[in-house]
């Protein structure tokens, strides 16, 4: 807003766009965010995942927009292999237990799983990039799935360092056709409902609550940084008569703007009452309850779609009174339905990733109790 002539609002950058940041982030709010546009059928060489081929992005941005979102994937990843994790190594030979421990040393292996398991969580996908040899494959690195593409009948794929400006854009086939010597890709993908080239994860239909999550914040930081304590409207008599003047009013009123200056007094003086300037208190906004009920909703709606209950992140349900038996029952039910089939489908991918890089090894992740008590399931009291 500019008042005579001059911004009294914070300065716009140039080329700067409204929650905007470095790639990936991008900026979001329109359309439904649960419901990615995957068509097969364009004339690209990839399928787009997304509107604007950004999905993958989209969900790699609310796990730090939304803090609930992320806190419950950071939840579900302790709670799977907080425990730790065994790897058999008792049918290797000496020469490939000493290429495994190096493969060991070289990824850090147990932040390498940490890794693997977040993309299953938040993308249900997985990428390895290995480079063919004679007698097998060698490891190179992982790939975040968002810098992943694939062809209608997933026989190549492509890599990008950034889908936005298509950098990089790179053609990768699978280990069967890539020739010795040559980068191929390794991919385990689920399956989802209706989707046969990218899966779309579960908890993906609560994107847009976990879109508004991030954006109460984003609202709530804007009112406080862009408001005036108190908020008032200032009309003046007449234009300023010079730079000098409209920079002492543009400093005065800045001065005003913020949280650290809320209460501050202001002084004006002018020759005469008729030279001072009007000021107007402006009525304050009356949407708090709105705000509170949309709070709540996106809680529940967020922990819905994970399927977890919000007493295991610390939120309590309004008229609940709750108690420490709530809890235990309902990890015991997160336990089952979520971890316990998340582990065991975190084995099967390293066991099938050690498999394609010639590592005759296993991997077992300990059960791991977030509850430090006994729990008893009431179907084996009976």
């Amino acid at each position: 807003m500019k008042l005579f002539g001059f911004n009294i609002t914070r300065n716009k950058i140039e080329g700067e766009n409204f929650q905007s940041f470095n790639s990936p982030f991008q900026q979001v709010g329109e359309g439904n965010l649960s419901l990615p546009t995957v068509k097969s059928y364009v004339k690209n060489q990839y399928v787009p995942f997304g509107n604007n081929n950004d999905f993958p992005q989209l969900l790699n941005q609310l796990y730090y927009t939304s803090p609930l979102h992320g806190s419950i994937i950071d939840f579900k990843v302790n709670a799977t292999i907080g425990g730790g994790y065994e790897v058999d190594k008792s049918r290797m030979t000496a020469l490939e237990e000493l290429e495994f421990v190096k493969f060991d040393k070289r990824v850090i292996f147990n932040k390498f799983l940490k890794t693997v398991l977040q993309d299953l969580i938040v993308h249900d996908r997985i990428y390895v990039i290995g480079t063919k040899t004679k007698d097998g494959a060698k490891y190179k690195h992982k790939i975040c799935p968002s810098k992943v593409r694939t062809n209608k009948d997933k026989t190549v794929y492509y890599t990008s360092s950034d889908w936005t400006i298509h950098e990089n854009v790179k053609q990768i086939l699978k280990y069967k056709d890539a020739k010795v010597g040559e980068e191929f890709i390794w991919c385990y993908e689920n399956n989802s409902i209706g989707q046969d080239i990218y899966p779309i994860p579960a908890y993906s239909r609560a994107n847009n609550w976990s879109f508004l999550d991030g954006e109460m914040s984003y609202l709530q930081k804007s009112n406080i940084l862009n408001s005036i304590f108190p908020s008032f409207i200032m009309t003046f008599p007449r234009k300023p008569q010079s730079e000098e003047e409209k920079e002492e009013i543009k400093q005065t009123i800045s001065g005003l703007k913020g949280a650290k200056n809320s209460g501050k007094s202001a002084a004006f003086f002018g020759v005469g009452k008729e030279n001072l300037p009007e000021i107007t208190t402006m009525p304050t906004n009356q949407n708090d309850n709105l705000f509170q009920a949309t709070t709540e909703s996106i809680d529940s709606k967020i922990c819905q779609a994970h399927t977890i209950d919000p007493i295991l992140m610390g939120i309590r349900v309004s008229g609940k009174l709750g108690s420490g038996s709530d809890i235990k029952q309902s990890y015991i039910i997160f336990e089952k339905n979520v971890v316990m089939p998340l582990r065991n489908e975190l084995e099967n991918v390293m066991d099938l990733m050690f498999s394609m890089f010639g590592y005759d090894a296993t991997i077992l992740i300990n059960d791991f109790q977030i509850i430090g008590e006994q729990i008893i399931d009431k179907t084996e009291e009976e």
